[in-house]
């Protein structure tokens, strides 16, 4: 057939309709309607709201059925938001690694940004890579090392207080743990009453803030609505509660830890970081210091009450290598298994399950053009669970990683600490706390779940349970 033969005739009603459709929106100054989006594929959405119920509804498993259904680049929308979602591990190195000075972070970081701030985790450009300048030395792996015995000691001290054959929620008691840990070794401060509190803000104020997110429209914070005032209410209560620890910190004399350092640092130009900037610093890596690991903890041990084998392998392994003692970090190298389960763990339960990206100006991905304002998103649920790489992608298998699986895959197959520049920059704190953790636990005690416990997850800025981690303790 000719190219001809497939133009239409001139006098047909549908052309003399269309025609007539293009002159009424000239007259009302309509915008013009485009033949060809250019956008990838993707599942269609309601007029206004988009894809955002489905969202809303159960995000981890929509992002997986748009991955599985319309492949490594797809396209969907939430409200006035343009996403792309990207599977392709190629692809997401491009954003994250080729192009990152050409995104930002995308609106879902900002829309946490009344508690994070201009932190690590929000802040972007020259004035992030000072930052991390800053803040990287106590993140090197030497003095991570440094780390190991505080580690190791606070989990003895939570140890003896756990009550044997009583139910506890474990989410909650490595949550207190790692924060105490994190006080300690990078603030160099005793655990006291006001970690409850925090945490207990923190969980509500996240919530609030994934709620916000959510919703088609966000009213300004200002507006004392019910929901604007518990959410102000949760995030005074976490600034008082990182003031104080600031304020303490200052009152003593300089110490070796990060705090004293960030307080103590000066610019360039002499000057020192402004009480917001601290904070803001403060707040972040207090948050990440320790809510990231505690979730590793907590579905580590779930995923292993309901695998007793892969639990049996590595207390034997515990058994041969530390004889019941506390881990060190320098038996790490000689425990494999655990850093498998760790590695799986995360890989099936991701702490960060979703990183965005907004393009800073007009790109091309994957053969489409991401126009300037458009949001990319990355999932480690989707990559993580993709069978290409993961055989029998649902199953806790850590045996996938004992023969170098970790060497083998694509640089973004597995990528449960983001990557690029802005990797995370306590990984070798957060693995060798998990592993210390781990095993010092492991030794003494097991979990099962308690009959009738709901264990869902409940996707925030982290992927905590949803109902908490409810499990009966029983000594070894």
């Amino acid at each position: 057939m000719s190219l001809c033969a497939t133009v239409p005739d001139w006098q047909s009603p549908d052309l003399e309709v269309f025609s007539f459709f293009l002159k009424f929106c000239w007259i009302l100054r309509m915008p013009m309607p485009t033949l060809q989006t250019g956008l990838p594929p993707g599942p269609k959405g309601s007029l206004i709201g988009g894809n955002l119920a489905q969202v809303g509804a159960r995000r981890v498993d929509f992002f997986l059925e748009v991955a599985r259904t319309y492949g490594p680049i797809a396209s969907f929308r939430i409200g006035r938001w343009r996403l792309f979602l990207v599977s392709d591990p190629e692809l997401i190195q491009q954003v994250l690694v080729t192009d990152a000075r050409s995104y930002i972070k995308h609106f879902g970081a900002r829309t946490f940004k009344p508690v994070l701030g201009n932190g690590l985790v929000t802040s972007e450009g020259d004035f992030w890579l000072a930052q991390r300048r800053l803040l990287q030395p106590a993140f090197l792996k030497a003095k991570v090392v440094s780390y190991a015995p505080i580690m190791a000691e606070l989990t003895e001290a939570m140890l003896a207080k756990w009550p044997e054959g009583q139910s506890v929620d474990v989410a909650f008691e490595f949550s207190a743990l790692t924060s105490a840990i994190a006080l300690k070794t990078l603030f160099g401060l005793d655990d006291h009453g006001d970690r409850v509190q925090i945490d207990q803000s923190l969980r509500l104020t996240f919530e609030l803030l994934t709620r916000r997110l959510d919703a088609l429209f966000q009213l300004p914070l200002w507006l004392p609505t019910p929901a604007n005032i518990r959410l102000n209410r949760a995030i005074a209560n976490v600034n008082a509660v990182i003031d104080s620890f600031i304020a303490q910190k200052k009152a003593e004399p300089p110490g070796n830890d990060l705090l004293s350092t960030m307080i103590a640092a000066q610019h360039e130009d002499g000057g020192r970081m402004s009480a917001r900037q601290l904070r803001d610093e403060a707040m972040t890596l207090y948050l990440a210091g320790h809510e990231t690991t505690a979730l590793t903890l907590t579905w580590s041990w779930y995923l292993l009450s309901q695998n007793p084998d892969a639990e049996a392998k590595l207390c034997e392994e515990w058994k041969r290598v530390l004889g019941g003692r506390a881990a060190r970090a320098e038996d790490l190298g000689s425990l494999p298994y655990t850093s498998a389960v760790i590695n799986e763990a995360m890989r099936l339960y991701p702490p960060v399950y979703v990183i965005g990206r907004e393009a800073a100006a007009d790109l091309e991905l994957g053969g489409y053009r991401v126009k300037k304002g458009y949001t990319v998103l990355m999932s480690q649920w989707v990559n993580h669970r993709d069978p290409k790489y993961f055989p029998e992608p649902e199953r806790f298998l850590p045996e996938r990683w004992l023969g170098g699986l970790a060497g083998r895959l694509p640089k973004f197959a597995y990528y449960p600490f983001g990557g690029g520049q802005r990797l995370c920059i306590g990984v070798h704190f957060a693995l060798m706390e998990a592993a210390i953790v781990l095993a010092t636990v492991g030794q003494k005690f097991r979990f099962t779940v308690d009959p009738g416990a709901i264990i869902d997850i409940m996707p925030q800025i982290t992927l905590p349970p949803k109902y908490g981690m409810p499990t009966t303790l029983m000594r070894r």
